[in-house]
């Protein structure tokens, strides 16, 4: 499966868990309730439902169907789903309510995801900023007053301060950079 595809899938499925359990509300059964969701659903999670039936129809149960399309997606959130259909078909339980429940909490994690995604944009982008703005500087008093700068050039002391200021200034950047990064 492609990462492309798996994002795809992850991203529907709080839509797909509201329409499953619209469709219990309304008094379908579970397997026509993910048949509904394997023609109606988000691509392409409509077509792993659609897989699942098909196995029912090969003679697979629900419950190892659901099992082996777990097995192949490897999203913890549809594992989390098939896990809480498998345990609430064994010792009963509101489906319906427990889909919607699940939906809620994957809708708040991709809204907080999207936030830390937003706040580490914002930190990776003051390190480059503060990685360039030396030499920014350095630059522009180089063209207004070249006189000021042109010890750094001729002496080795100055040598010596642009290496460290480099050095510096990369090691910085690498540090803002690892610090910038989260992972959820």
């Amino acid at each position: 499966m492609t990462p492309r595809r798996k994002k795809k899938i992850e991203a529907g499925l709080a839509d797909c868990f509201v329409l499953i359990a619209n469709a219990m509300k309304a008094g379908l059964g579970l397997q026509q309730a993910l048949k509904l969701a394997g023609e109606e659903g988000p691509w392409p999670l409509n077509e792993e439902f659609s897989l699942v039936l098909e196995k029912t129809k090969l003679g697979h149960t629900l419950d190892e169907a659901l099992s082996d399309t777990e097995r192949k997606l490897n999203i913890p959130d549809f594992s989390l789903m098939v896990h809480s259909v498998i345990l609430l078909r064994g010792i009963g339980g509101n489906l319906a309510s427990h889909l919607e429940n699940l939906s809620k909490i994957l809708r708040e994690r991709q809204k907080v995801t999207a936030k830390v995604g937003l706040l580490t944009a914002q930190g990776m982008t003051q390190g480059v900023i503060l990685a360039v703005m030396p030499f920014v500087l350095g630059l522009v008093l180089h063209f207004l007053s070249p006189d000021f700068i042109a010890p750094l050039f001729a002496h080795p002391l100055g040598w010596l301060s642009l290496a460290a200021v480099v050095i510096l200034d990369c090691g910085g950047y690498f540090w803002m950079r690892h610090m910038a990064k989260v992972t959820i």
